[in-house]
């Protein structure tokens, strides 16, 4: 068990950022699921289940964060500290954060093979860009295990961290008592595994953008192609599916690379931040909240599900009823 001096109190507006977001994002996260499950049409139920599967995701990940780890970070020293009632095995926790991520972007990496499959439904043999947008994705499968075995490995380097502690305050300046307890840790970069687990993190996410990425322009590709067996309907709407799994992939690859290289800039650098109290609780919300957002968004662009939101919650006249019926009826996956 902790003592008392390993508790710290946080910002009292970040304690009010959280609680107000956290209610206004599970709800979102309720009718999502509601409208996904129970009344998106038949004909979308292939692409539906690989979309429920992603914003789960996201509210995995926000459950994780805030509530699980509820990690708050302590910069001008870039330390990672945990105020809930498991932080005494925050470590621990955080070795699930890596498989929330995997699980996001794998999730993300599907939707978008799942787009290129369906414009190429038609095509009897797969093309050489085709099988290499698969070899890329089994590569990034092996990158992923790799990266959630060594997630295992690198629990002593979070747990033991004394040593490296006394040399992060004389780099940074002096510790408060509750950063030598262990709801608080560094990520240590004098271990050679742990150097060897960021190394791979960023080869799988190089690998599972490219395989996105190349799924991505073969959609394009075939959608626009002279070729293609696809009516103008069935074009016109995957296309807006694939507009709308862009926006969404971008809110998820902004709002996490953005703060966590934010982050590393602050280990990196001897940084003062106290003109910019908040910054790194709007780093760890920025990480916790943007599944939400993605949900949002995903409403928002992608024309049947917001069809089918406004038919619900807001009894849209039959004209347009008819033209969610035309884009079922168009939806062949």
């Amino acid at each position: 068990m902790l003592n008392e001096t390993c508790n710290f109190e946080e910002p009292f507006a970040n304690t009010i950022i959280h609680y107000v977001s956290t209610s206004i994002s599970i709800p979102m996260y309720g009718v999502a699921f509601w409208i996904l499950i129970f009344r998106s049409p038949t004909h979308f139920k292939s692409y539906r289940n690989f979309l429920v599967s992603h914003i789960f995701s996201g509210l995995l990940l926000e459950i994780h964060m805030g509530m699980i780890w509820k990690v708050t970070i302590v910069l001008p020293i870039p330390i990672m500290c945990s105020n809930n009632f498991i932080a005494e095995y925050a470590p621990i926790v955080f070795q699930f954060l890596p498989l929330c991520l995997v699980y996001t972007g794998t999730s993300i990496i599907s939707l978008f093979v799942f787009r290129m499959e369906a414009v190429n439904v038609h095509r009897f043999e797969k093309s050489i860009l085709q099988r290499l947008v698969y070899l890329i994705r089994y590569g990034f499968f092996v990158s992923i295990v790799v990266v959630l075995v060594i997630t295992a490995l690198i629990y002593p380097d979070l747990k033991y961290q004394k040593e490296y502690k006394t040399k992060m305050e004389q780099r940074f300046g002096q510790f408060q008592s509750y950063m030598w307890c262990d709801n608080c840790f560094f990520f240590n970069f004098d271990s050679t595994l742990f150097r060897y687990f960021f190394n791979i993190c960023a080869i799988a996410v190089v690998l599972g953008t490219s395989s996105g990425a190349l799924a991505f322009f073969l959609t394009v590709y075939s959608i626009n192609s002279v070729k293609s067996q696809l009516s103008g309907k069935t074009k016109k709407m995957h296309r807006n599916f694939l507009i709308s799994l862009v926006i969404s992939a971008l809110i998820h690859g902004i709002c996490i690379l953005v703060p966590l290289i934010g982050f590393l800039w602050a280990i990196t650098l001897v940084i003062s931040l106290s003109q910019f109290p908040y910054f790194p609780y709007i780093l760890t919300l920025i990480i916790q909240e943007h599944g939400a957002a993605s949900t949002v968004t995903m409403f928002m662009t992608n024309n049947l599900l917001r069809q089918t939101f406004l038919r619900i919650f807001w009894k849209f006249p039959a004209s347009s009823e008819s033209q969610i019926q035309n884009l079922q009826s168009t939806t062949m996956n």
